[in-house]
């Protein structure tokens, strides 16, 4: 089922959580929300459910105005950050709520709700512990457990907030492959909100970045990390080097001088340690190496610009770091110069609000 939000406002007081939005996510797409705590994506989900109601504006099903449809009517699957599992009920009462409680005409006979509940189980691959209660489960079982329950009514949309930001960081890995896999076998249009940019980028065919109450940005994961429509969207999706003004050097000599260039820190070479001469030497520049900080395959190395212009970091593989060290002498003290892949850069006008992220 596609989902359309249209000129979507809502303020709570002063504070504007969803500023005029417009949205359309087509049927069988999984969507991510994307954005920092405060950027609207929750009202936004909960507006879509029918918990919230918007100040103007709609949402639309299927072309159909779905905006004052209350939300037991909407046949929307809601998944919590905390699961809100019914912690004196075994597994398969938890999976069969939700049809039990139906009114006696649209009610399963027994037969068919034992049934169904098999099936989900064996979809989450959680099949053999029916007979358990909730506090006997991991929290990635019961994450999955809740799943089940919202698709046990055969939802025409699956939103999910936050479904796996109370997991450690192995099993949310985990759990991501596995909605990414069971999104493609069910197909259900699914909206869930993150802040974790790796998950976003990682699970979703598209990502809708927020921030303040806007859209800044709608697009695959590729489109949003190679093609950043602001510096909110580029700095928020990974780390990135700031250059104002003439710190740095662009590639491009079309660059305007007061543009503010980014360079992500795997999108810098370390060129050598001798002064570089010909037509590119104006692209690099020398620093004098600062730190090193190795986690598993990558190794992350802090410069020190010698513009005054604060610390740079670049990002290796490990095995190409070590060969550098080896053939460059690579030390604390060392100075090398540095050249850019690529650079982004942007106008003044639209240089980030975070004055702290700026080097």
């Amino acid at each position: 089922m596609s989902i359309e939000i249209r000129d979507l406002h809502k303020a709570f007081g002063a504070t504007v959580v969803c500023d005029h939005l417009n949205l359309a996510i087509p049927d069988g797409e999984l969507v991510a929300l994307l954005g920092p705590s405060g950027s609207g994506k929750t009202s936004l989900l909960r507006i879509i459910a029918g918990l919230e109601v918007p100040d103007s504006g709609s949402v639309a099903f299927n072309g159909e105005d779905a905006t004052g449809v209350d939300v037991r009517d909407r046949n929307v699957g809601f998944v919590f950050q905390h699961y809100a599992l019914f912690g004196h009920m075994s597994i398969f009462e938890n999976v069969a709520f939700g049809l039990r409680v139906r009114p006696r005409a649209t009610r399963p006979d027994e037969a068919t709700i034992r049934a169904k509940v098999k099936r989900l189980l064996e979809l989450v691959q959680l099949d053999g512990l029916e007979g358990r209660y909730p506090h006997q489960l991991s929290g990635g079982q019961r994450q999955r457990i809740a799943l089940a329950r919202a698709l046990a009514v055969e939802p025409r949309v699956l939103l999910l907030d936050e479904p796996f930001g109370a997991l450690d960081a192995k099993v949310r890995k985990e759990l991501r492959r596995w909605l990414r896999r069971l999104h493609d076998e069910v197909h259900l249009t699914s909206v869930f909100v993150t802040h974790d940019q790796e998950e976003a980028m990682e699970v979703a065919d598209r990502v809708v970045v927020m921030n303040k109450g806007r859209i800044e940005q709608v697009g695959t994961p590729d489109e949003v990390y190679d093609r950043p429509a602001s510096p909110f969207v580029l700095q928020f999706l990974g780390d990135v080097n700031l250059f104002h003004g003439s710190q740095g050097h662009a590639p491009d000599a079309s660059t305007p001088a007061d543009a503010v260039r980014y360079v992500r820190p795997h999108e810098l070479e370390i060129v050598g340690t001798t002064a570089p001469t010909g037509a590119d030497a104006a692209q690099q520049w020398p620093v004098t190496l600062s730190q090193t900080l190795t986690v598993g395959p990558r190794t992350r190395i802090e410069f020190e610009r010698e513009d005054g212009g604060g610390f740079v970091d670049v990002e290796l593989p490990r095995t190409e770091f070590q060969r550098l060290q080896q053939s460059l002498q690579l030390r604390g003290g060392s100075r090398v110069w540095l050249k850019p892949r690529r650079v982004t850069h942007f106008g003044q006008g639209e240089a980030a609000a975070d004055p702290a992220a700026a080097i």
